[in-house]
């Protein structure tokens, strides 16, 4: 395994990575990004193929879902919440995002993200949180591309430097590419699999692009903690692209 995929194991996954990474993260860690996604995806999608009632299921899914990431992202969210939408000046909601504990806002923001996903897993055939991680990550791969580092975000920044958008881009059409056979051949007919794919991903742009431009508007920058909350706003969006599938 390359450096840079094992950074971005590191960083997206618990899984054991072995010996550190040579290479710093950014660059070509960032654009493994999508394809972490797929075994990010692969434990909520196996525990759907259970044969358990669906509300079970689903919730079982979406334990193992957040197990794989250590919930690092829906602690950004709840970050992103409390300090966006504190009825503060400006200046007081850096320090908010700074602050380790989960307010209100955060506690509720994240209550009402895990009951939507939970919802969605309900209801969605197992190859869904597949193709919803790959284009999460995807998500916060191009964010880290295009926006600004935060002031005094020295992690964000780090992984920001260098890397390439269409690098990103091209291991997410592979990714995509898998999970669209698989769902070909497993799941659904192949025009359906792959209308709906590209659904998920119009869905997972949209949802990502609104969370990011109302968090730039509400903090000024995108830290770590935001391209977190707009990944998952975009795999969140991504499940709701298989419902009926």
């Amino acid at each position: 395994m390359s450096g840079g995929a094992r950074a971005a194991l590191r960083l997206l996954t618990v899984l054991p990575t072995g010996r550190r990474a040579a290479a710093p993260p950014g660059g070509r860690a960032v654009a493994w990004f999508p394809a972490i996604g797929l075994l990010v995806g692969a434990a909520p999608a196996l525990v759907l193929l259970a044969p358990l009632p669906a509300l079970p299921r689903a919730a079982l899914a979406l334990a193992a879902w957040v197990a794989m990431t250590g919930g690092l992202h829906e602690d950004g969210w709840m970050d992103c919440a409390d300090a966006a939408l504190a009825p503060v000046p400006a200046v007081r909601r850096a320090a908010i995002l700074k602050d380790p504990l989960v307010g209100a806002h955060g506690a509720t923001a994240g209550m009402l993200l895990m009951l939507v996903r939970l919802a969605a897993l309900s209801a969605v055939p197992p190859v869904a949180p597949l193709a919803a991680a790959v284009v999460g990550r995807t998500a916060m791969g191009l964010s880290l591309a295009w926006a600004r580092p935060g002031t005094g975000d020295a992690l964000g920044a780090r992984w920001a430097a260098g890397v390439r958008w269409p690098a990103v881009l091209a291991t997410a059409a592979a990714a995509l590419l898998c999970v669209g056979v698989l769902a070909a051949r497993l799941a659904m007919t192949p025009a359906s699999a792959w209308r709906t794919l590209l659904l998920a991903a119009v869905l997972a742009a949209l949802a990502g692009a609104a969370v990011g431009r109302f968090l730039v508007g509400r903090l000024g920058v995108l830290n770590g903690d935001a391209h977190g909350a707009l990944g998952l706003a975009a795999e969140t969006a991504a499940l709701y692209a298989f419902l009926g599938s």
